[in-house]
């Protein structure tokens, strides 16, 4: 199936909606998330660690989609902060995981809250079945855009 944009009209297609919509909802989060010093990236790497703390660095940057270099950079920063340690694992050197630290734990409780409020703020007006719709269809288009295209 396919549906017609008008022409010159860029800012019509679904991509466009999809990353304008994300920017500004990464711009809110942010802005929430100010008051501690962390940015929705870095909550992201707290939330994923609350859940699987010890996960391998690569891991963690395909949890939160960054590639090597960025969750390389943001991992440094937050251990710059005292939020997470890398440790080496003794089976192979070359694996390096990361841990919450106290810190990053006691950060992670304090803005778990803002995290969801903000995603309960943006879908206020809805339904929990358009909830439900949305979170579907989101990720029928996320499964589209990691799988096999025919492009």
């Amino acid at each position: 199936m396919s549906y017609e944009i008008p022409t010159g009209s860029m800012e019509k297609t679904t991509g466009f909606l999809m990353f304008r919509t994300a920017r500004g909802m990464k711009k809110m989060l942010d802005s929430r998330l100010s008051e501690f010093n962390v940015t929705s990236s870095q909550a992201s790497v707290l939330n994923t660690l609350s859940n699987f703390d010890g996960l391998p660095l690569s891991d963690v940057g395909k949890s939160v989609h960054l590639d090597k270099p960025a969750i390389t950079g943001l991992a440094d920063r937050m251990e710059n902060d005292g939020l997470v340690e890398r440790r080496r694992t003794s089976s192979d050197r070359r694996i390096i995981q990361l841990f919450l630290t106290v810190k990053g734990k006691s950060l992670f409780n304090k803005i778990e809250d803002i995290i969801v409020d903000v995603d309960q703020h943006l879908v206020m007006d809805f339904s929990e079945k358009e909830i439900d719709t949305l979170h579907e269809m989101l990720q029928r288009i996320w499964d589209q855009s990691n799988g096999q295209s025919d492009l």
